[in-house]
């Protein structure tokens, strides 16, 4: 039971923790993007020129990529404080799991220990009431 609740959060963990990689990529690739767009717009300003409505346009154009760069980072910085916290319920439903293991272990042990000085008393105890009904030699 406990086994399968830390591995329910494990698997939280490692979901969540894809997300913050997807994440991260699409961050790079709208990074690039924009830079690819200012590069392409400095050259075509430098070799042909760009008209009011061309400008505006490459403006509009990076104004969105950034607002969608900035959305991305909003996200980011949610996921990973959503992985922080699942680590931290991992890390706690294994540490109980470990908990609970241990514990039974040491039940388990006790428990037979117990049941070797109960087999051993009983032997003990048939070895006396044979001596003591026994004919001496």
């Amino acid at each position: 039971m406990r086994l399968s609740l830390e591995k329910a959060e494990w698997q939280k963990l490692q979901a969540l923790a894809a997300e913050v990689v997807r994440t991260r990529a699409e961050i790079e690739s709208v990074e690039k993007q924009m830079d690819a767009l200012r590069r392409g717009t400095m050259n075509t300003l430098v070799s042909e020129g760009l008209t009011a409505a061309e400008w505006q346009f490459e403006i509009a154009r990076e104004a969105s990529l950034e607002a969608l760069r900035s959305e991305l980072v909003k996200k980011l910085v949610d996921l990973e404080e959503k992985r922080k916290q699942q680590q931290a319920r991992y890390l706690k439903a294994r540490m109980q799991r470990e908990i609970l293991s241990s514990l039974r272990e040491r039940q388990l042990a006790q428990y037979e220990l117990e049941e070797l000085r109960r087999a051993q008393q009983r032997v003990d105890e048939l070895f006396l009431i044979r001596s003591i009904h026994s004919p001496e030699k």
